[in-house]
């Protein structure tokens, strides 16, 4: 008898490690969209204050007219202004207090993935530690909610290309133009650059968009998995990752009219 016991004990404890272990690849899942939706998010706040990208040609050219202007002495702290007078210089206590930031907001993430990293040591240790982190998710998606709302109300913008296309207009409508078409031309050559810049603004806002709104669906669904983990077999684990990744292709081919719907209603689903 005791034998028999032994036996169906080591079989529990390798069927509940099985599915700790399944459970596992739908927190990686999260975990991984996490981390792809704060990349896009610091991304998306760097670029801000970035100027328009130049070649090395280009910025060597510009290098030496600007020593060739410059009247003064090179030193330490001029010389990266001279290389490069464009380059928007943030002030470090605000760089170091938003990297900061970005930093705790990423290790409250990390830190609930690793909760799993030994969860199927011991069948009753493990469903415990579980059911122990589905607060945890819970505010963790609320969170991840009000990061994604805020977003959206008042996405980032390209500051300092935005400043840089509006300096040049100006320019050219000060400027005396002996031929009207050819000012006409400059005009048209400025919109498509306008133009350019909107589209690739609204695409960095609908991409952070979009890998916040992945994390939050992937959050939402594992809150399920977790809430359920005593009811739910190896099956319905297994389906569960399956959905995951059938979710996130979906989400991903959402336009920006959809996913704003789709948003919208994960956000609800997270804080109520």
């Amino acid at each position: 008898m005791h034998r028999s016991f032994l036996i169906g004990a080591i079989t529990l404890l390798a069927a509940c490690s099985q599915k700790a272990e399944t459970l596992k690849l739908s927190v990686t899942q999260f975990g991984t969209a996490t981390e792809q939706a704060f990349d896009h998010y610091d991304a998306a706040y760097s670029t801000q204050f970035a100027p328009f990208p130049k070649s090395d040609s280009a910025k060597q050219r510009a290098f030496v007219a600007n020593i060739e202007a410059f009247t003064g002495k090179v030193t330490a702290a001029n010389i990266d202004t001279l290389l490069d007078p464009d380059a928007v210089k943030i002030d470090p206590d605000v760089a170091r207090q938003w990297q900061d930031t970005l930093k705790d907001l990423r290790s409250q993430y990390q830190q609930f993935v690793a909760i799993f990293d030994n969860i199927e040591a011991g069948s009753a240790l493990g469903a415990s530690a579980v059911t122990q982190s589905g607060p945890i998710l819970e505010k963790l998606r609320k969170q991840l909610a009000t990061i994604s709302t805020d977003f959206a109300k008042t996405p980032p913008q390209f500051v300092t290309r935005r400043g840089t296309l509006i300096a040049e207009l100006n320019q050219i409508k000060t400027q005396e133009h002996n031929n009207p078409e050819a000012e006409k031309l400059l005009v048209q050559a400025w919109w498509q650059r306008w133009n350019n810049l909107i589209t690739d603004e609204s695409t960095m806002q609908a991409d952070t968009l979009r890998a916040f709104v992945t994390a939050l669906a992937l959050g939402n669904k594992l809150q399920g998995q977790i809430d359920n983990y005593t009811k739910l077999d190896m099956a319905s684990l297994i389906s569960a990752v399956e959905d995951g990744i059938k979710l996130s292709d979906q989400i991903g081919k959402l336009s920006p009219a959809e996913l704003a719907t789709q948003g919208t209603a994960l956000l609800e689903t997270a804080t109520n």
